[in-house]
């Protein structure tokens, strides 16, 4: 039997079984199946086309449930999708990337990698809105600003524009530990003023105000005077030992001697270390009832060289210096004796002074006991490895 036999007797019971195929009960049944696949096939195809077309329908936005918060603490961060249009979004992938510093609750993603690759699919129907939320722990501090995200089509991809930021502020730390890095240097300084108030220092009592502890609550002065009828304000507190303007200083010297023997990545550490102490007191001298000022030596994203916050009270003035924390980049800058000097120049008397840098100057000692001479208590703090447990 030649071959092309062979080939002619294959194609003709082909062509047998089809026949007998075709005049089967089942033929129908089957034939319908596979219009029904194919005719599923076509229609997502078209659906899909006709769905990528339509993105522009979608609304993605992201925010953060804190404008800002401490590092280490945890927040959210708030999507939501919104179809504006009656025709129906299925299976819609979104696609994003968050820092590495703000952690996914529950998520450890390769130390290669930079950012997380975050990837969502929603199905909405017509007008319908969609709101997810993710924990996220804030590791580090920083100003981070998320601006798009994606979704993938056929053609390319799909920009949605979903802008959301957050400021991380320096790890918070005990006020405790702040002190005890200043008596590390300096001993143990008397002063007239007392930052950190002694309870037993009582002048008298006065009228409750804004900013004062529960603590400082004397409950018998309040219920006497409130039941006598002698005042109005209902509760009264124990008057520290204080003067009249009660005004915090922190400065910070960003400036590294070459001789200091000091890497680069212990210079990031200690200065973390560094914001910490400072968020610390101030945050501490503004709950206190204090007026708080940061000063510091480091160049700004917008081309200053030092940065210059004047004494003032109340949550927003702190908050507004623990977001120029945030974003500040560990970068010398002006003068650090400059910034003291200033303060000689302008006559700054009785308040509390604290200075905090990397290395021992005999310049900024100087300028510091001339801040001492004018009535001020001036504590100076020289970061050194054993601050270092502070760090991140």
């Amino acid at each position: 039997m030649g071959f092309f036999e062979s080939i002619g007797k294959f194609f003709t019971r082909v062509i047998e079984g089809i026949f007998t195929f075709l005049v089967s009960p089942a033929a129908p049944f089957v034939l319908a199946a596979l219009l029904a696949v194919a005719a599923f096939f076509i229609l997502r195809s078209v659906y899909r086309r006709m769905r990528d077309r339509r993105l522009p329908n979608l609304t993605f936005e992201r925010k953060f449930a804190d404008p800002g918060v401490y590092a280490g603490e945890m927040t959210e961060l708030h999507e939501t999708v919104t179809n504006r249009r009656f025709f129906p979004m299925f299976g819609v992938t979104v696609e994003a990337y968050l820092f590495n510093e703000l952690r996914i609750s529950g998520f450890e993603p390769p130390k290669k990698d930079g950012m997380q690759y975050m990837t969502e699919r929603f199905s909405l129907w017509p007008y319908m809105r969609i709101r997810r939320r993710h924990r996220i722990e804030c590791r580090k501090r920083g100003f981070y600003a998320l601006q798009s995200a994606s979704s993938p089509t056929r053609i390319g991809e799909y920009w949605f524009e979903s802008p959301a930021s957050i400021h991380v502020f320096p790890r918070p730390v005990p006020v405790s530990a702040v002190i005890e890095a200043a008596g590390r240097m300096q001993g143990d300084e008397r002063s007239a003023r007392h930052l950190f108030s002694d309870p037993f220092s009582i002048a008298g009592v006065r009228d409750y105000r804004f900013g004062d502890s529960v603590s400082s609550i004397n409950f018998k002065a309040s219920a006497r005077t409130w039941f006598a009828g002698t005042s109005s304000v209902p509760l009264k507190v124990n008057a520290r030992d204080f003067c009249a303007d009660r005004r915090l200083l922190v400065f910070m010297d960003f400036h590294l001697e070459r001789d200091s023997g000091i890497d680069g990545i212990v210079y990031s550490r200690r200065l973390e270390v560094g914001l910490s102490y400072a968020s610390a007191l101030i945050r501490e001298a503004i709950y206190g009832g204090f007026s708080a000022g940061f000063f510091c030596n480091c160049r700004q994203s917008d081309g200053a060289m030092a940065l210059r916050f004047p004494p003032a009270g109340g949550q927003e003035h702190m908050l507004s210096i623990f977001r120029a924390m945030a974003e500040l980049f560990f970068e010398d800058g002006a003068s650090y004796p400059m910034l003291l000097s200033e303060a000689i120049e302008e006559g700054t008397r009785d308040c509390e002074i604290v200075s905090i840098s990397l290395c021992p100057s005999g310049r900024t000692d100087e300028l510091l006991a001339t801040l001492s001479r004018m009535g001020n208590s001036v504590r100076n703090i020289i970061l050194n490895s054993s601050d270092e447990e502070w760090a991140d």
